[in-house]
């Protein structure tokens, strides 16, 4: 009980963090120069990127790892040279971050993600991401089966992050909540699907109604501000705060000048760039 009111204590502590953040961002916010009005956008990898052929690439590379049939995900950070420039060269993506999250944007994440139906995870209840306004890119670049989708409610901005007590007390009781809920939208994955999502909105995974797998690399953008205020208290910073990503050498791409890079997170290394805190 101490350490479930303990929890509870650092949710309202980092609200207020949050919100001091969230709203100073919707400042910025102008819906009608937004692709994610109700929070979220679909589509094909390939057309949002602007690169052709980028989803077959992905499916043709070490990317497309099975996960081991007892675990049923497959996480890593390791992510070729072909991803990292088809993102930061994409200037429908950025425009997109940038016209959601303000100037103050960063890629805060990237790292596979693969997972099989019938996976055990708290994601499956409806949650927020205790994080405010923060967008997560699911690039699904292939399938097996007919994989679990998303479940999402769409919502307009100004939504200012607030703890949601009661689905957090039950999931602090082990109580899943995945009943079906007013207004929400469920988004099915194919092979080159991806989702652009604010993780403010009410969210869960679908894994037990799905038959098959979703290969899958994410990325994450957040407010650099407000991603380090958060530092250690919420799953937000590369690696989330306890790894760095290793970038490669891009010939194309001016990493130390680029608007998604934070560069208080960047430093050179022999064979690229090292992406983290330090």
């Amino acid at each position: 009980m101490l350490k479930k009111l303990n929890l509870l204590r650092k949710r309202y502590v980092s609200a207020k963090k949050i919100g001091f953040f969230d709203e100073h961002v919707d400042t910025f916010y102008d819906a009608s120069e937004c692709s994610l009005p109700s929070g979220y956008l679909t589509g094909k990898i390939d057309d949002f990127l602007g690169v052709a052929n980028l989803s077959k690439a992905m499916a043709a590379s070490p990317l497309r790892t099975q996960p081991n049939s007892a675990n049923k995900i497959h996480l890593s950070w390791d992510v070729p040279a072909f991803v990292w420039e088809a993102l930061l060269t994409s200037k429908k993506l950025e425009s997109a971050v940038r016209s959601y999250l303000g100037p103050d944007v960063r890629l805060d994440d990237l790292y596979i993600k693969t997972v099989m139906d019938g996976l055990q995870s708290v994601s499956e209840g409806w949650h927020d991401d205790n994080v405010g306004y923060r967008l997560k890119l699911f690039m699904v670049f292939d399938v097996d089966g007919e994989p679990a989708g998303t479940v999402l409610i769409p919502r307009t901005r100004p939504s200012v992050y607030n703890v949601n007590l009661k689905d957090e007390l039950k999931r602090m009781n082990g109580s899943l909540p995945t009943e079906n809920r007013s207004q929400e939208i469920k988004i099915g994955y194919s092979a080159g699907d991806f989702l652009l999502f604010d993780t403010n909105l009410e969210h869960r995974g679908d894994y037990s109604t799905g038959t098959g797998t979703r290969y899958c690399v994410i990325a994450e953008f957040i407010d650099r501000r407000k991603g380090n205020a958060l530092r250690g208290r919420a799953p937000c910073g590369p690696g989330q705060s306890r790894r760095h990503l290793t970038i490669p050498k891009l010939e194309k791409i001016d990493l130390p000048n680029h608007l998604l890079i934070d560069q208080s997170l960047l430093q050179e290394t022999e064979n690229g760039f090292s992406y983290g805190y330090q």
